[in-house]
């Protein structure tokens, strides 16, 4: 299904789209989601001054693998984010909640 965009804002051109199509607004929620985690695992690997091979030697995997999680283009299990969290020195907090419509699936909070 393709949309026409008119020159509208990105909010009401992401709202046309979305509209009647939940599944399509869940696929790009998730997107967002893997963007943002891939966001954090760079940045957090940089704060902490080690590169990706550094990273891939201290989890056991290959440097590729870092660099797909990084790029978002690597389903990162739940297994493997713990192990670089455990390794980057970062604590995870889940809240679970009701979200509402157009709410970010994931959002993170600094401390």
């Amino acid at each position: 299904m393709k949309s026409k965009y008119t020159g509208n804002s990105f909010k009401e051109h992401y709202d046309s789209i979305v509209k009647n199509n939940p599944k399509m607004e869940l696929e790009i929620q998730l997107e967002m989601a893997k963007a943002d985690l891939a966001e954090l695992i760079f940045a957090y690997r940089e704060k902490r001054q080690m590169t990706q091979k550094q990273l891939a030697e201290e989890l056991g995997v290959r440097q590729q693998v870092i660099s797909r999680i990084e790029s978002g283009t690597n389903n990162i299990t739940l297994d493997t984010l713990l192990r670089i969290l455990e390794v980057l020195h970062i604590s995870l907090k889940v809240h679970v909640a009701k979200r509402v419509r157009h709410q970010k699936i994931l959002q993170f909070i600094s401390a």
